[in-house]
């Protein structure tokens, strides 16, 4: 037999599932680590202009450097 009663519950249970993005957003608020946020978004925006440098959109965005 076990020694556990059919009652108890895991606590971790009744927590939501979040997204990726709302676990990272709650990660910066708790541990105020708000100097991260400049350094996403500008590896995001280089990581597009990577993207759309694929596209036809190449030529329109050489001119911009």
């Amino acid at each position: 037999m076990s020694s556990e009663s059919p009652q108890q519950h895991d606590p971790l249970d009744e927590l939501e599932e979040q997204g990726l993005v709302a676990e990272f957003w709650q990660f910066l608020k708790e541990n105020k680590k708000w100097w991260l946020i400049p350094i996403l978004l500008s590896i995001a925006l280089l990581g597009g202009l990577v993207l759309l440098s694929g596209t036809g959109a190449a030529p329109f965005i050489y001119t911009l450097f």
